[in-house]
């Protein structure tokens, strides 16, 4: 089973095991590359994927701070404004990010939306703390028996230059619901940063995510 299939399903197991009627989106950041992973339902990917699209909100900034983050949907952030806008027009009222590290540069973060104010109810954050390490613990994995593969076949040193970064651009397309061009701008800017080339970023994105079942796509979240 590939990992973005495996994460929808662990994002729809914690919003089950919460309850209280809330959603979950699982998010993912490597090489400065945020991407939705796996939704319990399309509102709440549709959320994530604004984020991501938008490189900012809670549960990105939870990554990058690698701290627990609650907040109304309306808080005034800078930067939060794609995240809010798609989180209120599902009724979101308010959400918790709780992030969780994989390993050097790579995290995972769980996104719980709720649409009833007040406190969250005794014991749901720490319970999104486990269910967001269990997830971190899935890419790990993943990442182990990418490991793995590619010393018995050499999988990703054969691949070409050119087939990891297309690879790499219909995973981000797909994760992000965003267009090629913004798939490849992404793609280039995060290797800039980093001083990295385009195949090495794009490999650790296939690497990820990509590589699985045959056949497997992430979900379609449009409407």
């Amino acid at each position: 089973m590939a990992l973005s299939h495996y994460l929808d399903e662990c994002a729809m197991r914690a919003a089950t095991v919460l309850g209280h009627g809330v959603e979950a989106s699982i998010s993912l950041r490597e090489h400065g590359i945020s991407l939705r992973a796996g939704s319990s339902t399309p509102g709440a990917g549709r959320c994530d994927q604004a984020e991501a699209r938008a490189d900012t909100g809670p549960c990105i900034d939870a990554m990058r701070q690698g701290t627990v983050l609650t907040t109304a949907v309306p808080h005034d952030v800078p930067g939060w404004q794609a995240w809010r806008a798609a989180a209120e027009a599902e009724g979101f009222v308010q959400a918790l990010a709780v992030p969780a590290e994989v390993g050097p540069g790579v995290r995972v973060a769980i996104n719980v939306y709720s649409r009833a104010a007040g406190d969250w109810p005794a014991g749901l954050v720490d319970a999104a703390v486990g269910h967001a390490g269990l997830a971190a613990d899935a890419v790990r994995l993943q990442l182990q028996f990418a490991d793995l593969g590619d010393a018995v076949a050499g999988l990703y040193r054969t691949m070409s230059d050119r087939a990891a970064v297309e690879q790499a651009v219909g995973a981000i397309m797909a994760s992000n619901d965003c267009p090629e061009e913004e798939a490849r701008g992404t793609l280039r800017a995060a290797a800039d940063r980093r001083g990295l080339s385009e195949r090495e970023v794009a490999e650790a994105i296939v690497r990820t995510l990509v590589l699985g079942s045959a056949g497997d796509t992430i979900g379609d979240l449009d409407r």
